[in-house]
Formats: structure tokens, sequence, C-alpha cells
């Protein structure tokens, strides 16, 4: 079993590199004008736009003219073509810019009492932290005051254009607590609604309660979603006085989380209801489960003793793949009430050609995603001990 989940959890990690290679080789094919700022672009001479092209690491100087562009009075070959023609400039390899990206993912930064960066002091990738240290160096002697402390970082670069100058890291942070805080309460109050509600339709199947469920489940998946969240937003404003856009800032913040968390619950309690329906209804049919009726047990007992807990097997399996996606935001929601998550990010991000951020946020959904899909089996196990994802019996 433990063999088993070692060799799931890294070919997890090895999907994860390879979506984040792939998107890292796409946004390299990108004209090189998108790593600057609309002010840069403005601003910059020639000379400064490929300086930085060159701190960047996505361009060198030509080691054959040594930058200046022409050798014995004639144009160098080697930097004489391409978007950099003339300049001295030639275009790294994306391997060499894909093995910079990696090994400055973790970096030491150094922090003064207030918990601000002293960007007076360059940060130092782990790596060559690790190699200074073996050889007794230090690349810190000397910079740092009694009150500076030395922090290991997870590095994704610096928002080029939407949150200009700000790691990427911390944007996403920033952006999730915001999400998180609505989406984990809507996922809650979702989950016990929508597992309630479908053992109550599973219970009373084909009578008012199952027909009303069903209409509630039909309706919500056939109305467009933005139809459904304006008339929330509209009665909600109307008849209970609730702010119609969240407001982190308001004199009761609560109150303008209300809206959203509505909307983000609706469509998931329809999903819980539907399915939980769907898989208690076919237990029911099963021979232990007449078999237990005919031991006496009651229509309760059966229900919460046998059914429900391997009817909510199936339904745990993507749990956590739907609390991380969560956590991830919601684009509509969170576009139709102003809610400053990760929802509209990524979109964002791609609008204003910010490819850092871009970046960083596909590797946060293809990390949740994946990873969510290997927690749900190993739930799937913990609920239900016949299942052991080992053997020719059970594998999933």
């Amino acid at each position: 079993m433990v063999k088993y989940i070692l060799k799931r959890f890294f070919q997890s990690i090895l999907v994860i590199l390879l979506v984040v290679c792939i998107v890292f080789f796409l946004l390299r094919l990108m004209p090189s004008d998108y790593f600057f700022t609309e002010d840069e672009l403005m601003k910059f001479t020639e000379a400064q736009k490929y300086a930085k092209l060159e701190r960047l690491g996505i361009m060198e100087i030509c080691h054959e003219c040594n930058g200046k562009g022409v050798i014995d009075g004639h144009p160098c070959e080697a930097c004489n073509h391409g978007e950099a023609q003339g300049t001295g400039y030639v275009n790294r390899s994306v391997l060499a810019q894909l093995g910079d990206f990696f090994r400055d993912m973790f970096e030491f930064r150094v922090f003064n009492a207030k918990g601000k960066e002293v960007k007076t002091i360059e940060s130092v990738n782990l790596w060559k932290y690790l190699s200074m240290k073996s050889k007794g160096e230090d690349p810190f002697a000397g910079k740092l005051k009694d009150d500076y402390q030395l922090k290991l970082k997870f590095n994704l670069g610096k928002s080029i254009r939407l949150e200009k100058n700000q790691y990427v890291t911390d944007v996403i942070a920033t952006k999730m607590s915001v999400s998180a805080k609505i989406g984990l309460i809507s996922l809650a109050i979702s989950l016990v609604l929508g597992v309630v509600f479908g053992v109550l339709q599973a219970m009373f199947k084909d009578r008012i309660v199952d027909h009303i469920g069903t209409a509630y489940t039909v309706i919500v998946n056939a109305v467009p979603h933005l139809v459904i969240y304006t008339v929330i937003m509209i009665a909600g404003a109307s008849f209970f006085g609730l702010p119609m856009r969240y407001d982190a800032t308001a004199k009761n913040p609560g109150l303008t989380m209300v809206l959203p968390i509505v909307c983000l619950s609706i469509g998931s309690t329809a999903g819980y209801m539907l399915w939980t329906r769907r898989y208690m209804v076919d237990e029911l049919n099963k021979d232990y489960i007449r078999l237990a009726k005919l031991k006496g047990l009651t229509t309760r007992q059966v229900m919460f003793r046998h059914v429900l807990k391997n009817a909510f097997v199936p339904l745990a399996q993507y749990l956590p793949y739907s609390i991380l996606l969560t956590v991830g935001g919601s684009l509509l929601v969170e576009t139709f009430f102003a809610v400053p998550g990760m929802g509209p990010e990524l979109t964002m991000a791609i609008s204003r050609y910010d490819l850092n951020l871009v970046q960083g946020i596909v590797l946060l959904y293809a990390t949740m995603g994946i990873m969510g899909v290997f927690v749900g089996d190993l739930l799937m196990t913990m609920i239900d001990p016949r299942i052991t994802l080992t053997g020719k019996e059970g594998v999933r």
C-alpha cells in the first residue's frame, strides 16, 4: 500500500512538472515585448530593453562578436538574424531558461524586523546558498543586521504587468485567501444541504420531496448561471438589504460575502443532491439492503447504517478535488460580485500578457487538480476498507 501511494505521488509530481514545462515553452514563444511593462516599452531605449532581457535570462551577449554586432567590419553571422538582429544579443535556449526557472524556484531573502523584504540585499537561490555553505562561505556575510531575518521563499518570478513588480507567490497568496474564505464556506453549505436533501429524495422516492428536489436540480442546470446570479442579487438587495458587491473594507464585510456564498452554493448543492440520490437509489436495489430489511431493520437504520455510507464512497473520491478547486476561486461569481479572488485572475493575466503570473497560476491549478484526484483515491480507501488500490482486485 505504501509503495503504491509513493508511486502515485511521484507520478503526480511528474505530471505537474510536465504541465509546467509545456506552459513554459509555449509562453516563451511570445514576443519579448511582453516581458516589459507599458511604461518601459515607451521609455526604454533599445539598449535598455536588451539589457533587461539579459538580466531576465531571455537573451545573452553574442560570444562571437562580444556584443558588438560586427566582426572585422562585417555583420556577425551569429547574431545578425532573428528579433535582436544587429544588436550583439542572441536568444538563450528555452532549455537554459527552464533550468534557470527551476534553479531559482527556491531562494533566500532578507527581511527586516517589520517583515518587509530588504531590497538592497540581493536574494540567493537555494542551490547557490548550499554550494557556498559547503565551501565554508556565507553569501550574506556582513550584510545582515541584528534584527534582519533570513527566510527561504518559493519563487515564481515577479508579475510583469497586472501586479507590477510583486512576487507571483505573494499575488497568488493574497487572492487565494479571499477565494478560500468564500469558497470553503459555500462548499460546506452545499455539501451539507446537498447530501441531506439527496438522502431525503432517496428515502421518499417518487414523492413530493423527490419531485421538488428534481425540479430544483433541473432548473439550476438548465438556466444560465448568470441569470440565476442576477435574480439572487436583485432579490437579496431588494428584500434583505444585502450589499450587491463584495467589499472587504465595509463596516460589516461579512454581509458583503452573503450573496457570493449563496450563488456559489446553488450549483454545488444541486450537484450533490443529484449524485447522492443516484448512488443511494442504486444501493437500495442491492441484495444486502433487502437482507437488512428482512432482518427487521427500520428504513432509517438501513439508510444511515448501510446505504449512506456506501453511497458516499464515490462522492468522497471527488471531495478533495472540489475543495482544492473551490480554493482556486470561481470565475463567474467573483467577477459578477467584484470579489478580488483567484477566479478572474488567470483571465486578466492572460489578457494583459503577464507571462510570469500566467505560469504561476497554471502551476497552482495543475497542482490542485492532480493532487485532488490523488487524495480522493486515498480517502476512498479510508471510508471503504474493501478498496485497497493494490493487487488485481479493487485496483483503480
